[in-house]
């Protein structure tokens, strides 16, 4: 029980210091703190990574998705890199049970991760606002993941963990908007 308490935590650390790095980067122009919150999600990410071969498929499909998206753009994001390689060191890989599988999961996540990142971009909020909404909630992945969990039943406990993610995500983007 402690250890889903700990893997849920480090999930929505990871996406409220992610949030914030990228916001202290790009939004308040603020390098040098971004270094500082960037550093924290990655090592939020290694350990999360390296829990199971499902939370790997997760993050490695999102960390893939914006990299092709462009989102990836500053030095700042290098040391969050750096840590979850030194996690795979510490760790290890998880044990895959099946490659094949893993790779259609990692595919399927990786378009939904793509369209997310790209239908945020392109998506004007006054002309279509419901379209808006669904890609800056980046609702494609949600939506995804549970639909995955319908198939592999054991990908439950990471979906829940990527809707755990996205709400530190939210709430960092909340407090951001108030500074």
């Amino acid at each position: 029980m402690l250890e889903w308490i700990l893997l849920y935590s480090f999930y929505l650390l990871a996406g409220f210091t992610l949030k914030l790095g990228d916001d202290f980067l790009d939004e308040l122009d603020r390098p040098n703190l971004s270094w500082i919150f960037l550093s924290l999600s990655g090592a939020f990410f290694a350990y999360i990574i390296t829990n199971s071969e499902y939370d790997m498929v997760l993050l490695t499909s999102i960390i893939i998705g914006v990299v092709i998206s462009g989102k990836v753009n500053r030095p700042q994001f290098s040391m969050g890199f750096i840590l979850i390689a030194v996690g795979f060191l510490i760790r290890g890989i998880p044990v895959v049970t099946d490659w094949l599988e893993w790779l259609a999961i990692l595919l399927i996540l990786l378009l939904a991760a793509v369209l997310d990142e790209k239908g945020n971009d392109w998506t004007v909020r006054s002309a279509n606002p419901t379209a808006s909404i669904f890609f800056n909630y980046r609702f494609s992945l949600k939506v995804t993941v549970l639909a995955i969990s319908l198939v592999w039943q054991l990908f439950i406990f990471t979906a829940v963990g990527l809707w755990i993610f996205d709400l530190g995500y939210e709430l960092a983007g909340k407090i951001n908007q108030k500074i």
